[in-house]
């Protein structure tokens, strides 16, 4: 059985650590989303880990339902991916002909493009 390298278990151990606290942020979170809990702009505390926003808002809340929207769009945007790639993949792989070499000269074209 093969070994998990140690930077790849601490990499999915914090990975999965943001992925519950992120679905599980109603339950986590201290206060409400868009609950006024204190006054502006007040600093770090014992109430308040990241002290408060200009409205008054905690950021530690904030910060953990951002964790949520920033989750959910990655995932829709890996499922909206890997979704159309393999459709395309699996089209041109059985049509084959131009509808193959379209796509083929398309991506050549985009691994050849100098990044900067």
């Amino acid at each position: 059985m093969m070994r998990i390298p140690p930077a790849a278990a601490i990499g999915l151990f914090f990975t999965g650590l943001y992925f519950f606290i992120a679905i599980f942020a109603p339950f986590i979170a201290p206060y409400g989303m868009t609950e006024i809990v204190g006054d502006v702009w007040e600093p770090s505390s014992g109430k308040f880990w990241l002290g408060t926003d200009s409205i008054g808002r905690d950021l530690l809340t904030r910060m953990i339902y951002g964790g949520r929207t920033t989750t959910f769009i990655a995932t829709a945007a890996t499922i909206i991916s890997f979704s159309t790639g393999a459709i395309l993949g699996f089209t041109a792989a059985v049509i084959g002909g131009w509808v193959d070499q379209l796509p083929s000269r398309f991506i050549d074209l985009l691994i050849d493009r100098k990044s900067t």
